[in-house]
C-alpha cells in the first residue's frame, strides 16, 4: 500500500470517526493538519494570531456539522478550502489591505543571496521564499492566493471585490521581483520560475 493510499484510508476512519462523534478522530485530524492549515491561512490574513483564529474555527465548525460532512476526496484539500474561504472572507469584509495599485521599485530584496553564491535548489528556493514574503503585503496575498492556492483569477477578483485586471498587475510585478532575485543562478533558477508560471 502507498502512502497516499494509507493516508486516504486513514481519513475516511476519521471522517466516519467524525460523523459518529469521535471526539478523538477530531483530535487526530487536528494533530495531523493543525500546523499545515495554519502556514496556509497566515500567508493569506498576514497575522499568527488572526490565522490560529481561522483554523480553530474550521475545527469547530466541522465538529459542529459533523453529521452533515460530505466529504468525497481528500480530507485534507477539503480543510484546506475552507481555511482559504474563510481568510478571504476575512480579507474582504475588514478591509485591512487597499486593493489598489502597489507602487513598489522592481528591485532586488536585499535577502537575495550574492550573484556570486553557488546555491543548490533547497537554497535557491529560500531566496524565493525570502523575495515572496518581502513583498507588499497585498502582492503577496494575491500571489499567494493564485499560485500556491491556485486560486482562479475570476474567484480572487470575486472574492476580494478587484478587477482581474489587477489581479494580473500585482502577479506580474511579484514574477518580475522574482525573476530579479532568481536569474542570476541561470537553469535553475529559470526552472523554479518557470514552475512558478504554471
Amino acid at each position: 500500500m502507498s502512502i497516499s493510499q494509507a493516508t486516504s484510508e486513514m481519513e475516511k476512519k476519521w471522517i466516519t470517526g467524525l460523523q459518529q462523534g469521535d471526539e478523538k478522530a477530531l483530535q487526530s485530524i487536528f494533530n495531523q493538519y493543525y500546523k499545515y492549515l495554519l502556514v496556509t491561512a497566515y500567508n493569506i490574513v498576514g497575522d499568527n494570531a488572526k490565522a490560529k483564529d481561522l483554523v480553530q474555527d474550521v475545527f469547530f465548525e466541522i465538529w459542529k456539522k459533523r453529521s452533515q460532512l460530505d466529504i468525497q476526496f481528500s480530507l485534507k484539500a477539503y480543510l484546506r478550502k475552507a481555511v482559504v474561504n474563510r481568510g478571504l472572507n476575512y480579507l474582504k469584509m475588514h478591509r485591512r489591505i487597499d486593493w489598489g495599485e502597489d507602487h513598489f521599485d522592481t528591485q532586488t530584496p536585499d535577502q537575495a543571496a550574492s550573484p556570486h553564491t553557488l546555491v543548490e535548489a533547497s537554497d535557491l528556493q529560500v531566496v524565493i521564499n525570502e523575495t515572496i514574503n518581502s513583498l507588499p503585503p497585498k502582492c503577496k496575498t494575491i500571489f499567494t492566493l493564485s499560485r500556491f492556492e491556485k486560486i482562479a483569477h475570476k474567484e480572487i477578483a470575486q472574492q476580494l471585490d478587484i478587477s482581474t485586471k489587477t489581479i494580473e498587475n500585482h502577479i506580474t510585478k511579484a514574477l518580475k521581483l522574482i525573476r530579479l532575485a532568481v536569474d542570476k543562478y541561470n537553469d535553475l533558477g529559470i526552472f523554479i520560475l518557470f514552475s512558478l508560471l504554471l
